[in-house]
């Protein structure tokens, strides 16, 4: 059963402008299945709040972990991990708890224009993590404002301002691939900042504009209004990386599928490792005509336009796919799947 959803954002509780009760009825108008805030370095919310259903959007609580550098997305903890100690040792706490641990915005370039530093990873080697933020909205937003002009465009039409995953982070992706599952994921990162003052004031991602663009489309073998299934579920796909992550701004992705068909014709799905000689296909489904590209190992295989593509295996290694929308006359960067990783 396929959930969408979003990851990665910050009320009040640490740098964010909204409440839990207003983010989290900001979801459920967008219609989405579940929401996972991550405020910066504590997870008061947990506690104060609690987690459960609003309405039919299940609400979780994770954390950020947030140095200078080297930010970690935290799921499914019951404490944060103490940000003063090395990376490696907050990840390591946070893994001995069961959670779930994502490199947060590996290649953040900061806000030039506003002389922001970049937030990106930088404590190499690091070993243990679940995944990592393939996408951050904030981050692709605000790094590449040059200018003035550049920044008006952006907020009059931020979904056209996106340029997509980083290609560092892409490469990282499938560079870890090779040895191991590595998850990948999307993130709002979003806060609701207020630029100037009133009445001049703007303001960057409110909430409800935010729950309508980078969601994460889940794969769960069942979905109910039971918290206790529900988050455990969720959590599971995330950690094996059972999902795909779209602007939903350009077009909704639900229904995009992508995965292999075995030599004894059981499907082999995102997240998967199998055996090269198993998998005679890969096939990749769009629910709108996309412009389709299947990638192994970083490298394009085959492109088409259309809503379906499907492509013989050339041996072991890391297959994704990644799809492009057209607006405006210009193509841009719409959704990415997990990869299927033959061995």
């Amino acid at each position: 059963m396929e959930i969408v959803g979003a990851i990665h954002g910050h009320s009040r509780y640490s740098d964010g402008r909204g409440t839990v009760e207003e983010i989290r009825r900001a979801a459920a108008d967008a219609g989405l299945d579940f929401l996972i805030l991550t405020d910066h370095d504590t997870l008061l919310p947990l506690t104060e709040v609690g987690e459960g259903f609003f309405g039919s959007t299940l609400m979780l609580f994770g954390c950020e972990v947030s140095p200078p550098t080297n930010h970690l997305l935290v799921l499914g903890a019951e404490r944060c991990p103490d940000r003063s100690l090395p990376p490696q040792e907050y990840l390591d706490d946070a893994t001995a708890q069961g959670a779930l641990t994502f490199l947060a915005h590996p290649h953040d370039r900061g806000v030039p224009l506003a002389r922001i530093p970049s937030y990106r990873w930088e404590a190499w080697p690091i070993e243990g993590f679940t995944g990592v933020e393939i996408w951050n909205h904030l981050s692709d937003w605000s790094g590449h404002l040059m200018g003035l002009g550049s920044a008006i465009r952006a907020l009059r039409e931020p979904a056209l301002a996106l340029a997509g995953p980083e290609p560092e982070t892409l490469r990282l992706w499938d560079d870890l691939g090779r040895s191991r599952p590595v998850a990948g994921i999307a993130g709002l990162d979003v806060h609701d900042v207020q630029i100037g003052r009133p009445p001049f004031a703007a303001h960057i991602f409110r909430y409800p504009y935010a729950m309508r663009t980078l969601l994460c489309y889940v794969d769960v073998p069942a979905w109910n209004r039971d918290p206790a299934a529900a988050k455990p579920a969720l959590l599971a796909a995330l950690r094996r990386g059972r999902l795909h992550f779209a602007n939903r701004e350009l077009g909704d992705a639900r229904g995009l599928a992508f995965h292999g068909l075995r030599q004894d014709g059981e499907p082999a799905t995102m997240g998967d490792e199998v055996r090269a000689g198993e998998v005679r296909e890969l096939r990749l489904k769009s629910p709108i005509a996309a412009e389709l590209r299947l990638l192994k190992d970083g490298e394009i295989l085959e492109e088409t336009r259309g809503e379906e593509l499907a492509l013989a295996p050339t041996g072991p290694g890391v297959y994704r796919a990644e799809l492009r929308l057209r607006r405006n006359g210009r193509s841009l960067p719409w959704a990415f799947t997990n990869p299927i990783y033959l061995r």
